[in-house]
């Protein structure tokens, strides 16, 4: 399952449409349409944790629905994990893994 095959799984169990979550998330209608459409974008970190604020699920839970070619142990464990760090402390991790990442 793909991140938009996913969005869609959780927009048709609340009963939601596109144009809702775009209501609920505060992101543009044009933003979330353009996820499904042939431009070939995909969601990024800020707009899957607004669709999981909306939706009152954590990453962890969005994710897991995620076929398991999408995420191995390594990441489902850091996004469990990263659930974990106090919002007043995640920016410390994100700085920390990109200073890591250009190395």
């Amino acid at each position: 399952m793909t991140v938009q095959e996913r969005i869609l799984e959780l927009i048709k169990k609340k009963g939601w449409t596109r144009y809702k979550l775009a209501q609920e998330t505060g992101l543009y209608q044009t933003t979330v349409y353009d996820w499904f459409n042939d431009n070939g974008y995909t969601p990024d970190r800020k707009s899957i944790e607004l669709i999981c604020a909306a939706m009152n699920i954590s990453l962890v839970e969005f994710y897991s629905g995620i076929d398991e070619g999408e995420l191995n142990g390594e990441q489902t464990l850091l996004l469990q994990l990263f659930e974990r760090v106090p919002e007043s402390k995640r920016q410390l991790v994100f700085d920390l893994l990109r200073t890591l990442a250009d190395d």
